[in-house]
């Protein structure tokens, strides 16, 4: 009879136990579940520095940046950069443009690179692109600048316009709205227009 009684009370201290603990564990996990359903825990930002970002396609190069400092946000699935200085490759990984700029954003669904304050290209034959905004989608894609667009090919001609369409490597382009377009052949001449 007592064996009997003593393994119900062990049941029931058991079962007490788990019970406890099951009621435990829900006290505990209640801001996790209150949070988890928040919209403002959804969108999570971080502030990264010394960032470098390459991209490779079969094995090999195709672009790489790196900012002094960035601000990830998770919503967008994109980083707020600073100070940007990278390179964009060609299939044998050769530097085919190199870029600067004070402030840009990087899309990582979409591998857009916006730069935007203080912006400079540089195509591996010396041309110099400069815009208050450059957008680059990728090798295949055409560049994008947008807001006083100056391009200078060395030796040969300095552009000026409000938008301009350029290819990866700088090499083609289209000059469009309010263009201002000089050849030249001396550096006197160059050295006048470009402070225009």
């Amino acid at each position: 009879m007592k064996r009997k009684l003593l393994l119900k009370i062990i049941i029931l201290v058991i079962l007490f136990a788990i019970i406890w603990g099951f009621v435990w564990a829900w006290f505990i996990t209640r801001t996790v579940r209150k949070n988890s359903g928040d919209d403002s825990m959804k969108n999570q930002h971080a502030v990264v520095k010394n960032i470098i970002a390459t991209e490779t396609r079969d094995e090999k190069k195709y672009w790489e940046f790196y900012a002094k400092s960035g601000e990830y946000d998770s919503e967008h699935n994109s980083v707020l950069l600073n100070d940007v200085i990278g390179n964009f490759y060609d299939k044998d990984e050769n530097v085919v443009v190199s870029f600067k700029s004070t402030k840009g954003t990087y899309d990582e669904k979409s591998k857009k690179v916006v730069l935007n304050g203080d912006n400079l290209f540089v195509g591996k034959d010396g041309s110099q692109l400069y815009a208050d905004e450059l957008i680059w989608q990728g090798e295949d894609k055409d560049i994008l600048a947008n807001g006083n667009v100056q391009f200078i090919q060395e030796n040969k001609l300095i552009t000026k316009s409000q938008k301009a369409v350029f290819n990866s490597t700088l090499t083609n382009f289209k000059i469009i709205g309010n263009a201002k377009v000089k050849v030249y052949a001396d550096d006197e001449t160059k050295k006048k227009y470009t402070q225009l």
